[in-house]
């Protein structure tokens, strides 16, 4: 069994209408600034929710990758992507939706196929697990 253990880290100063923080990604990741303004307005910084999508994006794309070379179809690229909605509600901000997309060329694979092991990817993959939301799927193949 395999148990392994992947840190971030997250700092936040000052009033939230005001403030800012940094995200650290993984243990020698960059420095990421973020803010009330990056996640609500048009601020250039990132906010928890890309980060969100970013991590659902990419582990899609690697289980989907793996998918296909079980396949005999080793995929020659897999670009994936994720709109993470947050809404406010009565009880607060929530996530209820994820769209997530990708272009999958995968030679030698059927579209149907692809289609398929996209499909199972999205079920499957630990990040995907996490969400207590609705994520769609869409899934475009090229040849």
């Amino acid at each position: 069994m395999v148990h392994l253990r992947k840190t971030s880290r997250a700092s936040w100063h000052g009033p939230v209408s005001s403030g800012s923080g940094t995200l650290d990604l993984g243990r020698r990741g960059p420095s990421l600034p973020f803010s009330l303004h990056s996640r609500v307005g048009e601020e250039p910084a990132t906010n928890p929710e890309e980060l969100l999508g970013s991590a659902l994006a990419g582990c899609f794309a690697m289980s989907l990758a793996n998918l296909a070379e079980e396949n005999g179809t080793p995929a020659e690229s897999v670009d994936a992507s994720a709109v993470v909605h947050l809404v406010q509600t009565d009880e607060g901000f929530r996530i209820p939706t994820v769209e997530l997309s990708c272009v999958a060329r995968v030679p030698g694979a059927a579209e149907a196929t692809v289609r398929e092991m996209a499909e199972r990817a999205e079920r499957t993959c630990p990040v995907r697990l996490l969400y207590n939301a609705d994520v769609t799927l869409s899934v475009e193949v090229k040849q």
